[in-house]
Formats: structure tokens, sequence, C-alpha cells
């Protein structure tokens, strides 16, 4: 058996936050590439730690707009960019396929030596699966690229169902699953770094404006606290069972899930305030507004911890809270404090870009 494994793989933290996990595993693949960044700096350019993504109106839709990609008009996008900035090229693939699932652009046999070639030079592969859409990074290989290894995301089911991690996992007829993959080629010449924080700062304020739908169906920024907080406040969950009897019913359990997936994005607000802060000591003449929107940011990321706070839960009586409408509007109203905060920030980071502009 050929088999080939990046060596020294850093810990790759997964606590059921898709877009905490989205940073890890990104700082992981760069760290294991030889690119060192601080994680409050790499989730400050990856969008992350001001990422909102919400669908109006459709609670089943939202499930999973906490992750990496919501922002994105195509797939990987936002990585590409990221890529880019921090001083990589790279080569992405998106595996279009027919009705019958056949490949139409590639073959697996083109994706196993871009998979090979990559371990071989020690760069792990940013992949996605059809089964979860969840990001991996593939680390290794077996049998000459016939199985590959991969760094992913478990939740634990039945009565294991509170457990989250890591594992490393073998798939053999991976050809049959695989979406999408990013390659990391060479290095190039990052974008210097006060360039690179306007343009960061001109994309978040940006997104945090934007009214239009993200492929027609996504909402961003201000846009989606609202939708978020309104079905909050206004759903009837009276008709629900607490919990799911049967595979795929709807419940008050399922429903909270996915307001938690929002509550996720909202936390990882302060990943990025070490960043901020240390951006204020390098260019005193944003101090002021870096100052006040990390202080902001920091009041708004404290509403994802709120809901738990307030004794509602997965189970028991703080599942029955939560189908009260009187219970679920204390939320509302809390979350429409965080996304002032969160507005505040934005306004700070708009009057660093009309400093910038002025000097022009």
């Amino acid at each position: 058996m050929n088999r080939r494994m990046i060596p020294n793989i850093p810990e790759i933290v997964y606590d059921g936050n898709e877009t905490d996990f989205g940073v890890n595993l990104l700082a992981a693949t760069f760290g294991i590439a030889g690119t060192q960044m601080d994680r409050s700096e790499l989730a400050f350019y990856s969008g992350m730690a001001n990422h909102f993504c919400w669908i109006e109106g459709d609670w089943v839709g939202s499930r999973g707009c906490e992750c990496f990609g919501n922002n994105n008009e195509t797939p990987f996008e936002e990585e590409l960019r990221l890529i880019k900035t921090i001083g990589w090229s790279a080569k992405y693939i998106v595996v279009n396929r027919d009705k019958d699932g056949n490949m139409m652009n590639t073959d697996g046999e083109a994706i196993k030596r871009d998979i090979t070639e990559s371990i071989d030079k020690g760069y792990p592969v940013l992949s996605r699966r059809a089964s979860n859409h969840r990001y991996n990074i593939i680390i290794g290989y077996e049998d000459d690229g016939d199985v590959i290894v991969c760094k992913e995301a478990v939740d634990g089911v039945g009565e294991n169902s509170g457990h989250r991690d890591v594992e490393t996992l073998a798939h053999d007829n991976w050809q049959n699953d695989i979406l999408d993959y990013i390659v990391l080629k060479e290095r190039s010449e990052p974008i210097p770094e006060r360039q690179r924080v306007l343009d960061q700062l001109k994309l978040i304020t940006a997104r945090a404006c934007r009214t239009d739908k993200i492929r027609g169906i996504i909402s961003s920024g201000k846009a989606a606290w609202e939708a978020y907080l309104y079905m909050l406040e206004h759903e009837d969950l009276s008709g629900l069972p607490l919990v799911d009897d049967k595979p795929g019913m709807d419940s008050v359990y399922l429903r909270i899930g996915v307001y938690c997936d929002g509550l996720c994005q909202i936390w990882e607000r302060h990943a990025a305030l070490d960043y901020y802060r240390a951006l204020a000591e390098k260019y005193p003449e944003w101090r002021s507004e870096l100052d006040a929107a990390a202080a902001a940011l920091d009041e708004c990321s404290k509403y994802g911890g709120f809901l738990w706070s307030q004794g509602f839960a997965f189970e028991g009586e703080g599942l029955e809270k939560f189908r009260d409408p009187a219970a679920r509007k204390l939320l509302a109203d809390e979350g429409r404090c965080a996304m002032q905060k969160d507005m505040e920030a934005i306004e700070q980071f708009e009057k660093i870009l009309a400093k910038e502009h002025a000097y022009d």
C-alpha cells in the first residue's frame, strides 16, 4: 500500500460552531503550508469575524448559514480572495456533474494528480463533499490516491449526540462525493498590510449595508439581522412537538438549533478583537475608530451566549421556554441591542475609510 501523510498536523478544534471551525481549518491549512498567521488576523481577513447571513422566512434554508461560503456568489470566492491577499496562488476546481453524477469538466485521475502532488509538496487540500457540504482538509493519501485521508468535523449521534470533534478519516470512492477543492500552488507577494486592511474594511461595510440578496436568497449584514430577529420573535412554534420523534420531523428542538447557527455567527465577532487592537497600536491615526469598533463588537458578540444565560436549552424546561413567544421576544429585543452594536462598529470602519479617501 502506497501511503503518504503530511506530518505534524496541528490540532483543529470543532465544537459545533461552523463559523469558528472555518477559521480553524484555514489556520491549520496555512500553518502547515508555512504561512503563520495569528488567528485573530485570519478571522478578520477571512471575513468570518463580521459574517452574518440568513435566509428570510425560511428556517430550513437558514440552517448552515454560519458556514464559510454563504457570503459568496460562487464557491470558495472568499477563500481565493484571502489566499491572494496573504500571498499565495492557488488552483480552484468546481466539479460539475450531469444528472447521473458523472463528472463533466474534469475526471478522477486529474483530481487525484492534483491531490497527490499537493500532498507530496506538504500542502493540504481544502475540499468540500456532497454528503455533508462541510469543508475539510485532505492531509494524505493511500494506494496512489485511490484513498484520501481527511481531517473532518464530526457530530455525535444518538446517546453521543453532544459530542463534537475533528477526526482523521480515510475515504475510498471519494470521486463520487467531491464537490470542489483548492490546491495551494506557490507563494506570491502578499498585499501590503495597510492596503489589505482597507480593502477588507470596504468589503465588511459593503456587506453590512447590502440590501439585495446573495444568489437571490441569502440576506447579509443588517438585512440578515432584521430577518433573523423577525423570525425569532414572530414564528409560531405552538403546534410543534418539543423533540423530533421521527428522523427529519420538525420540532422545537430542531428550530432552536437553526437559531443557534445565527448565534454562532454573532459570537465570532470576538475573534478579531486582538487584531483590531494591534492595528490601533500600529496605525495611531485609526486608534479612536478601532478602539470604538472593538468595544462595540465585544458587546455584540456577547449576544451569542445570551440565550443560555436566560435558561433556554435543548431539553426540558429550557426547550419549552423557547416555544413561548414572550420568552423569544426577550431574545429578539436583546438581539436588537446587539445589532445596534454591530452597526456602531460598521460606522467606525466607515470613518476610517472616509479618512483615507480624504487623503487620496
